[in-house]
């Protein structure tokens, strides 16, 4: 569990909470779709930064979101490791409030009509509610699956500990929902890009948005670069060739396309 740093502790925090407790405290939440994303919550520089944002886009579309770049390594204990790199050209809390509204739209799907859905949301439970900084939510999914002329439906249960004060969304799947996986967890970061630094904070790279705000005058926009760390390891047989190269193959496409599908939420998000 030493793989990211605060799984262990989250983990360990969950498994001691009784059942019947976490029942009480759940409830069932409905999410917006990414185009209708709340951002009352936001702070007023984020609210500021998407409205300069949308102008901005009128202008100038914004053409910087490119293909996530994907690094796959396998440790010695037969572990996968999946990397993947890529920006969206929206502020960090409007990112953050798309990836955490579990909504049941797929953009990529409308835009394409010719791919399936990657995932299919069908209900989201908060377990518990720090406030706004943190809240750890199960959400029921379902994966469609083609092998050769058979296909169907996979249901798919994941546990988000979503931390808004970090801009980390750490997931897995529940020990007792492995389904043909013995580990299955990541995390997903998000950090500031000053995309107008070099154009207007020429004395010193800003370290936070209150240093570029005052370096640009205001008029610098910031964006977000994001980080996706994945480990997987199947279930014997499956963690054995020709299994896991049709697993390994599988995870890495329907991965790319999710991230993928952020970067179109955010665009429909940008230009609205």
């Amino acid at each position: 569990m030493g793989i990211f740093p605060g799984f262990g502790a989250w983990i360990n925090l969950n498994s001691q909470q009784p059942p019947k407790a976490e029942s009480r405290k759940s409830k069932n939440v409905k999410s917006k779709p990414g185009s209708e994303i709340n951002t009352s919550a936001e702070s007023e520089e984020t609210k500021r930064q998407l409205k300069m944002w949308r102008a901005e886009e009128k202008k100038w579309p914004w053409l910087r979101d490119y293909a996530p770049t994907v690094k796959v390594s396998k440790s010695s204990i037969g572990e996968t490791h999946l990397k993947m790199d890529f920006s969206i050209g929206l502020p960090p809390e409007t990112v953050f409030d798309i990836i955490t509204s579990h909504d049941n739209q797929t953009y990529s799907y409308f835009i394409q009509m010719k791919r399936r859905k990657i995932l299919s949301v069908k209900s989201s439970k908060v377990l518990r509610d720090n406030g706004r900084d943190e809240k750890v939510v199960v959400v029921k999914k379902s994966a469609p699956w083609k092998f050769l002329r058979w296909n169907g439906k996979m249901p798919l249960d994941l546990v988000f500990n979503e931390n808004r004060k970090d801009l980390i969304t750490l997931f897995r799947i529940p020990r007792e929902d492995v389904m043909n996986m013995e580990l299955f967890m990541g995390q997903l970061q998000i950090k500031p890009w000053y995309i107008d630094s070099d154009k207007y904070c020429t004395a010193r790279v800003p370290k936070n948005p209150k240093e570029y705000r005052k370096c640009s005058g205001g008029k610098g926009l910031i964006a977000s670069k994001l980080k996706l760390d994945l480990v997987y390891r199947p279930m014997e047989p499956l963690d054995k060739p020709p299994f896991s190269w049709y697993i390994r193959r599988v995870i890495i496409k329907s991965t790319k396309r999710l991230m993928e599908d952020l970067q179109i939420r955010g665009a429909v998000l940008r230009s609205i």
